[in-house]
């Protein structure tokens, strides 16, 4: 009795103990679906069970579902938990459930690998409905638009039943926008032929995706659960029955349709990249305005830089804007408006600064530039806005000071002063020598009389000297600045010129143009030097706002340096 009594208990153990892996069916065509349960049987808890192992080749439709059932062996209570999901194989083939791990309370388990069998049902257009995904380009640039589009085929006799909801996946090394999700599923009006069968097709959603890295990318496919109803013909052995009652039968079947990966390749821009690239890709407008074109000091005004176009907009920002010195810039807010009525991402995005001029007079907000590559025609193109003048009055509120000083600058200068004591005495010392008091003053008259000469031939030395390390280092000057690392190479060009000139010259004159360089070099220089100079300075301070400008960003610094050197050589 003893020994049986021990028996019982150990089999009760191994059932408490017992925890099962297993699918229902070890062989299922391609779309099909199985289930994978997990049973803990004599246990108080449901599994916890890591499912990453299946990610590879399976999607998990559903679950996990919980199911307990209790029961009574050799007078005992056993229960069993179970847990199943609903999987479905990505590939066919043969292949196996990997073996799962997890935990039930304290206890760690590891399953062993089931073995599985995918059988295909053929090319996707052999069957009577499929899912596929298009896009309307396979090479695109970083920043380019491919719009995809997921599709739902059928042949015009399949009818499904219904259609559960499905998400898009995501799109790893992609900037996702949306452009058509339907409410509803509709199939279009129009009929499709592929390899001769005629399908009904409907739109299961587009997307507009911006690569955001090199190299190749992976589209993923999508899953769709649906339902079709399929005939099912009843066999009966009265010959008088008949078969037209066939059609009146049916049946409704569970099916897993899942699109093909694609794979998209990034192609690179063509270099050089202009200076104001910033990554905006597509065919743009730009635009910008103020809310008044006059105001007073201190007083905000709005200005707003618009981008109208189709592309990657959002996606990229504006190059920096130099506003004049005697305008104070807020950052920017932004917006985006767009259309949702094209395949294309197509809108308007609104940059808006608040402005606050500091002083009076004509203030001109200069343009704004910025580059874009036109995937099209598979070139750069620059466009610009236009400069806008601003007339600003004198505050009406009158400074405390009118001076070059700001109102705070003088609050703080004002409390300084009054901490300057004014009631200190200087007292002369009791023991003081009279005749070395009159020797001071002799020494002091001296020195009082001849410092203004000293003085005079001194400052006269330092100015000469200054001005000749100005024009012998005029040229060394120039180089220096354009080895300079700056964004923008027409700046740094035109203003290591003008100040070369300025230098060389010994010239008072900051406002240096192409018209008054010509001035100055007339009689100097032959005129073919001159006109080359001019031309380089025009390009650098006018041209730069214009497509051919592109051109030659990558050489003005070298064409820059070229000519400084020829002008420094006829002219010393």
């Amino acid at each position: 009795m003893k020994a049986l009594l021990a028996i019982l208990i150990g089999l009760s153990l191994s059932i408490a103990q017992s925890i099962q892996i297993s699918i229902d069916r070890n062989k299922i065509l391609e779309g099909d679906m199985l289930t994978l349960s997990i049973e803990v049987t004599g246990g108080e808890e449901f599994a916890e069970v890591d499912l990453g192992p299946l990610e590879k080749d399976f999607d998990i439709i559903s679950g996990p579902s919980q199911q307990t059932n209790i029961q009574w062996i050799n007078g005992r209570m056993a229960s069993t938990k179970t847990l199943t999901w609903t999987l479905s194989p990505i590939r066919s083939g043969k292949f196996s459930i990997p073996p799962l791990s997890g935990t039930v309370g304290n206890r760690s388990f590891k399953g062993k690998s089931i073995p599985l069998e995918v059988m295909k049902t053929g090319d996707l257009q052999q069957n009577t409905v499929f899912i596929m995904a298009e896009l309307d380009k396979e090479k695109v640039c970083i920043g380019e638009q491919v719009t995809l589009t997921y599709k739902l085929y059928k042949e015009p006799n399949v009818n499904i039943a219904g259609i559960d909801q499905f998400k898009m996946p995501d799109f790893k090394g992609f900037w996702a926008e949306e452009i058509y999700t339907p409410q509803q599923l509709k199939f279009q009006a129009q009929e499709e032929v592929l390899n001769g069968v005629k399908y009904q097709v409907a739109n299961l959603g587009q997307r507009a995706l911006f690569p955001i890295s090199s190299d190749e990318h992976k589209i993923p496919p999508i899953s769709l659960k649906v339902q079709l109803e399929v005939k099912k013909k009843k066999r009966r052995r009265d010959p008088f029955f008949d078969p037209f009652f066939d059609s009146f039968f049916s049946e409704t079947k569970t099916k897993i349709l899942r699109s093909k990966e694609k794979t998209l390749f990034i192609e690179s821009f063509p270099e050089p990249r202009p200076f104001d690239f910033t990554g905006a890709v597509g065919d743009f407008q730009m635009n910008a305005e103020v809310d008044r074109l006059d105001g007073k000091v201190n007083e905000g005004l709005s200005f707003t830089i618009s981008l109208k176009g189709t592309g990657n907009i959002g996606l990229f920002s504006l190059p920096d804007i130099k506003f004049p010195d005697g305008v104070e810039a807020f950052p920017p807010s932004d917006s985006f408006d767009k259309d949702g009525f094209r395949n294309k991402l197509t809108g308007i995005q609104k940059w808006e600064y608040i402005l606050i001029p500091r002083q009076a007079g004509v203030i001109v907000i200069p343009r704004v530039q910025m580059s874009f590559y036109d995937p099209s025609i598979k070139s750069w193109k620059r466009i610009s806005t236009d400069p806008i003048q601003l007339s600003i009055a004198p505050s009406e509120i009158d400074n405390v000071y009118s001076g070059s000083l700001t109102k705070r600058e003088v609050e703080l200068l004002g409390q300084d002063i009054r901490f300057i004591r004014t009631d200190t005495k200087i007292s002369p010392s009791k023991n003081s020598n009279k005749t070395t008091l009159i020797i001071l003053i002799y020494i002091s008259s001296v020195i009082m009389f001849i410092s203004p000469l000293l003085l005079s031939k001194f400052m006269g030395y330092r100015i000469a000297t200054e001005s000749n390390r100005q024009v012998r280092g005029a040229l060394r000057k120039s180089i220096k600045t354009l080895r300079s690392i700056n964004h923008d190479p027409f700046e740094t060009a035109s203003r290591a010129f003008y100040e070369y000139l300025k230098d060389k010259c010994s010239l008072k004159t900051n406002n240096l143009d192409p018209a008054s360089v010509e001035m100055i070099l007339n009689n100097r220089l032959e005129q073919k030097i001159i006109d080359r100079v001019k031309e380089i300075l025009t390009v650098c301070d006018a041209g730069k706002y214009s497509p051919d400008a592109i051109k030659r960003e990558g050489t003005i610094k070298k064409e820059m340096l070229e000519i400084i050197k020829q002008v420094d050589k006829d002219l010393s």
